[in-house]
């Protein structure tokens, strides 16, 4: 009995070892259940993506937590209700109707996009993908997906889109076409504004190596060849051609087209070329500024670029999903006990520690900590991390659990967004913008360190005029060559282009007498030929000088005040440089508001002709020179020198010259009908009017037909500085108004480029000897042997010679004996108007019918 007790007792006490032992068992796995669900629902709600359930009737029957939904949401009921049906919820029609059509047929979707303008009117934008889920028997019970919130990521698509728009129109005003080369495919992408080029429909297109090189001329192959190979090699950074192509009429269009070597691959061998080509058929005006060939932004949006990590109190790794070899390119168990530190450049780790005590200190959540960090392929990306911190059991914090993103793309085009909104396009130099920054920092730099700071304005002397003679892509060149001279005098210095040929240059100093110098190596810097286009351009400057804190206290006052002391040096003679007075503020104020008054004077008719006399002999009146002048309402009249040069620098030259040249041949018409004799008329020719060529050319044709006023009554004045500012197309103009009968005059002989070759081209009717050679002609030898010389010289080449500036009789006497057939000058009389001039010619009628 005690045996059959003993047995009973002892079996009893091995099945409660045994519940015991599986009641532990059972405790530990809920507790780990609830540990996996804790950290699940942490890193849910910490992650942009949030999960979602529905019935069968589409609505919803459970939806995770977390921030992204809070914020989409709000304070919104959603269960029972169908996505598109919650207050605020909006979706597409035409994807709403495709939706439910594969709804009906319980087929996947993905990302179907949803927006709401939540209440403080943001508009969020989240997607959402599900599929059907069924139950043991096959019933359909609905679905089951995944949301994200990808506000952040479509606005940085917009962006992105906006700013290829942009340069996509940048690149078409400039009439360039991109080009890119797969030389592994032998494919050839071509932007649209190649197909423009060859005359056809303008649409981007890709075409075969082969069938680029068809379009080229056959004479033009073997170059185009050799600099490609060149640039293949190595043996070039930058290749440029020259060459032909056929158009879609069959004829052929010259083009430039460059390029470098973009990819090479392990080998070192070229895998792809980008670059341009741009129309020099006509050198049509082009932007460099756009020449930056290779802008291709890449798509933003990541499927799904986050990786879940977990970290003790030490940032030493202890878990980390696959994920992270994507991101990172390292295995997930070989990060594991290392630091994260361990994996970031020099000097990020203590940044990094210094954004985490200011925004999560104590081992508080946080989010969107962007760093740098290095990839096992030694490469550096920056990616965004957020966390929430981990909790023993006891509340003691023992790490942190989170989520990282790589957000390099986004980081790229943030600083290429703002290196575009700081930079000046064409020479790479900082642009108005950055200036002033770096100006305000400057100026408060002095201040600190009780030193001076001098801002130099620079203008490049007759700019204008290598815009006029070799077009806009030379001066382009020429802008870019200058920045690069002026950045390598001063590398340290803060050099920038205000735009035009217009530069600025910071440099602490320790007096003016600094500045000066400065200015004056510049001066000489510059004074060094360029070549531009195979040619030797010699550029000079302007310079105004300003310097803080004598001349002013902000960086706006000392940029107009450097600019006011640089239209001092211009009219001082160019080519040197002057520091800011407090007179040339008013002389600055008051040139402005003449530039603006000038440019209403046309409109406002204040604009008169005026007409001097040209004599033959002591008193036969053969002609008149018309002569613009400025009626001003409160100054009176003005002449040409108180506004023509200004008109010069401000564009207005060329309406106030076809303005004079309209007014004199209808003048000149009128005197015609009423048979005053026939006097001609001389009018003077700006280089901006003879710039126009063929449209000049039939300007004045048309001028004479409307008018009635025969060629030959007509004198155009050209100076040598106009003349010479595009020889030989500006020959060619002069030529054909010859063939017309219009008389052509070089006016101010002597004092530029005076040259027997033009002599010889041109069909040069008269020489014009300049007043200065004629103020002491009585007195010096030199100025009369100099007009000697001129009269032999335009007698041997059956040229007429007359003088301007007679002022006496001593003058006249003697430029009638050393060989002038004409003159004209106050002696006989000054340039008097319309009227005047009238009376003067009936007077000299009636004595000669008395005579």
């Amino acid at each position: 009995m005690l045996d059959v007790l003993f047995l009973v007792v002892f079996a009893c006490g091995v099945v409660y070892l045994a519940m015991h032992v599986r009641s532990r068992r059972a405790a530990q796995a809920l507790a780990e259940a609830r540990k996996s669900e804790r950290r699940f629902r942490d890193l849910t709600e910490l992650s942009a993506d949030w999960f979602w359930e529905t019935d069968a009737a589409h609505r919803i029957t459970w939806i995770s937590g977390g921030t992204p939904v809070a914020t989409f949401f709000g304070g919104i009921p959603t269960y029972g209700k169908r996505f598109w049906e919650i207050p605020g919820v909006q979706v597409e029609s035409r994807v709403l109707e495709a939706l439910h059509e594969g709804m009906e047929e319980r087929r996947p979707f993905f990302d179907l996009e949803m927006t709401r303008v939540d209440e403080r009117g943001a508009r969020q934008i989240h997607i959402i993908s599900g599929q059907s889920r069924k139950d043991a028997a096959g019933r359909f019970l609905g679905y089951r997906g995944v949301g994200r919130d990808v506000t952040e990521q479509r606005r940085a698509e917009r962006a992105l889109a906006e700013a290829k728009e942009r340069l996509e129109l940048a690149v078409g005003a400039a009439n360039l076409a991109e080009w890119d080369f797969d030389l592994e495919s032998n494919a050839i992408y071509l932007g649209s504004g190649w197909a423009g080029l060859l005359g056809r429909r303008p649409v981007a297109g890709v075409m075969s190596g082969v069938d680029v090189n068809g379009l080229v001329h056959p004479d033009d192959r073997p170059a185009v060849r050799k600099e490609l190979v060149s640039g293949l090699k190595g043996e070039k950074t930058i290749c440029q051609v020259d060459c032909r192509v056929r158009t879609e009429a069959g004829g052929w269009r010259w083009v430039r087209a460059t390029g470098r070597v973009t990819e090479r691959n392990g080998l070192g061998r070229a895998t792809r070329a980008s670059g341009t080509v741009s129309d020099i058929e006509d050198h049509k005006r082009a932007e460099a500024a756009l020449a930056e060939r290779e802008q291709r932004f890449r798509d933003m949006a990541q499927a799904s670029g986050e990786y879940l990590w977990e970290a003790d109190a030490s940032w030493r790794y202890t878990f980390l999903s696959e994920r992270v070899e994507a991101v990172l390119g390292y295995r997930p168990e070989e990060l594991l006990g290392r630091r994260a530190q361990d994996i970031m450049p020099l000097g990020e780790d203590r940044a990094v520690q210094e954004w985490l005590a200011d925004q999560a200190p104590d081992g508080h959540a946080f989010r969107e900590l962007v760093h740098r960090v290095v990839t096992r392929s030694r490469g550096v990306i920056w990616q965004s991390v957020s966390a929430v911190p981990v909790r023993d059991p006891t509340g003691v914090f023992v790490g942190y659990r989170g989520t990282a993103a790589d957000i390099t793309p986004r980081r790229q085009a943030e600083a290429r967004a703002e290196y575009l909104a700081t930079r000046d396009a064409l020479t790479g130099l900082p642009n108005r913008v950055l200036l002033a920054d770096r100006g305000a920092q400057a100026i408060l730099a002095a201040a600190r360190s009780r030193t001076q700071l001098a801002l130099l304005l620079i203008d490049l002397d007759r700019f204008k005029l290598v815009n006029e003679s070799l077009g806009h892509q030379a001066g382009d060149t020429l802008l870019r060559e200058v920045g690069a001279r002026l950045e390598s005098l001063m590398p340290s210095d803060t050099l920038a282009r205000l735009g035009g040929d217009d530069f600025v240059l910071l440099h602490a100093v320790r007096n003016v007498e600094d500045a000066a110098g400065l200015a004056q190596r510049i001066l000489g810097v510059l004074a060094r030929p360029f070549s531009v286009e195979g040619r030797t351009l010699n550029v000079g400057a302007s310079i105004g000088i300003s310097v803080y804190p004598s001349d002013a206290r902000d960086f706006a006052d000392l940029l107009r005040n450097a600019d006011a002391a640089k239209y001092h040096a211009k009219e001082s003679g160019r080519g040197t440089w002057r520091m800011f007075e407090a007179a040339l503020h008013a002389r600055s104020v008051e040139r402005l508001r003449l530039e603006n008054e000038l440019h209403g004077a046309l409109a406002r008719s204040e604009l008169v002709l005026h007409w001097q006399p040209v004599v033959r002999g002591r008193r036969l009146v053969a002609g008149a020179e018309a002569l613009v002048r400025w009626n001003h309402p409160d100054r009176g009249l003005l002449l040409p020198g108180d506004f023509v040069p200004l008109a010069e620098e401000c564009g207005l030259i060329r309406s106030i010259g076809e303005w004079t040249f309209e007014r004199a041949l209808s003048q000149a018409g009128a005197w015609q009908r009423t048979h005053l004799g026939r006097c001609w008329i001389a009018v003077n020719v700006s280089a901006p009017e003879l710039a126009q060529h063929q449209a000049y050319l039939e300007k004045v044709t048309a001028a004479l037909r409307a008018n009635a006023v025969e060629a030959s009554s007509l004198e155009l004045e050209v100076t040598e500085r106009v003349l010479m500012s595009s020889l030989e197309e500006n020959i060619e103009t002069l030529r054909r108004l010859g063939e017309l009968g219009v008389r052509i005059s070089i006016d101010d002989f002597g004092t530029g480029y005076s040259s027997l070759a033009y002599l010889r081209q041109l069909p040069v009717h008269k020489l014009k000897i300049d007043r200065s050679f004629l103020r002491s002609i009585d007195t010096h030898a030199a100025d009369e042997a100099i007009v000697r010389a001129i009269a032999v010289l335009a007698k041997t080449l059956n040229i007429s010679v007359a003088a301007e500036g007679v002022e006496n009789e001593a003058q006249l006497s003697r430029v009638l004996a050393l060989g002038c057939d004409e003159w004209q000058g106050h002696y006989f009389s000054p340039p008097v108007d319309g009227a005047a001039f009238e009376k003067l010619l009936v007077a000299e009628a009636s004595a000669k019918a008395l005579g």
